[in-house]
């Protein structure tokens, strides 16, 4: 009998894994792992360093801008005064119609009402401040050493009318201002509200200057204004007297009166 010779099975075992190459990838995990784990570390701390600057920042020149309290008001020149007081005392006002371009580059203390403000972003606003008629366009943008982002949120927050101090350098701009009686501009270093107005006033003092004329050629063209008519103004003299054309009266009243005083 004869018995056929079977063929041998080769039989194929898998290959054994080197051990260090396992240990070699679980090393190479494990250090990428500590790695990036390491990197967030660094970014939570760099985020922390960088929000703790802008406090330190903030906390010092918070100084700048505010309101002034009324003690401080009637305490001007006692020890116990404030932000305002330590910094106008020493200081000379300067009046809003002598700011012209012989002033450039100088530090000037003004005082006079928000006449309007006008927001750019969160960095730059502008406001228009108005004294006896004379208005300036002041810039109050973000710099490192004066002015801080919450100080021009501060100041694009101000109702109009409010009685405001300002510190600031006068500058003259390359072109012509158009919503200013004087040309040029002053850059805000300090800002102190002395007193706020209230949100909503009955009249506004763009409208209550606004001519008869005006208002005419304006409905010929098709645009509505607002016209403030006679009762509402005198319901309301404090704020109509405020108007270009009241204030130009008075001023003449003025001079006559003191022309009389001299010769009479």
């Amino acid at each position: 009998m004869s018995s056929e010779s079977e063929a041998p099975v080769s039989a194929t075992l898998p290959e054994e894994e080197d051990p260090s190459k396992s240990i070699s990838k679980k090393a190479a995990k494990k250090e990428a792992a500590k790695q990036e784990k390491l990197r967030r570390r660094q970014e939570v701390a760099a985020a922390t360093a960088v929000s703790s600057l802008s406090v330190d920042e903030e906390g010092r020149l918070a100084n700048n801008y505010g309101d002034v309290p009324l003690y401080e008001l009637q305490s001007a020149n006692k020890p116990e005064g404030g932000n305002w007081t330590e910094a106008v005392n020493g200081k000379e006002w300067t009046k809003v119609g002598e700011l012209t371009e012989s002033l450039k580059d100088q530090e000037v203390l003004i005082r006079g009402r928000v006449h309007t403000t006008r927001p750019v972003s969160s960095k730059l606003t502008f406001v228009v401040l108005r004294q006896s008629g004379f208005t300036v366009q002041c810039v109050v943008s973000q710099k490192p050493d004066s002015v801080t982002k919450q100080m021009v949120k501060f100041v694009s927050s101000l109702n109009r009318e409010s009685f405001v101090d300002i510190i600031g350098i006068v500058s003259v701009p390359g072109v012509s201002i158009k919503g200013a009686s004087q040309q040029v501009e002053v850059q805000v270093r300090k800002l102190y509200c002395i007193s706020k107005a209230v949100p909503n006033l009955p009249i506004n003092i763009e409208d209550a200057a606004r001519s008869e004329i005006e208002i005419e050629k304006a409905l010929q063209e098709g645009e509505q204004l607002v016209r403030v008519n006679q009762d509402t103004r005198l319901n309301y003299r404090v704020l109509d007297i405020r108007t270009p054309a009241n204030q130009a009266i008075f001023r003449i009243q003025s001079w006559v009166g003191a022309i009389f005083r001299e010769f009479f």
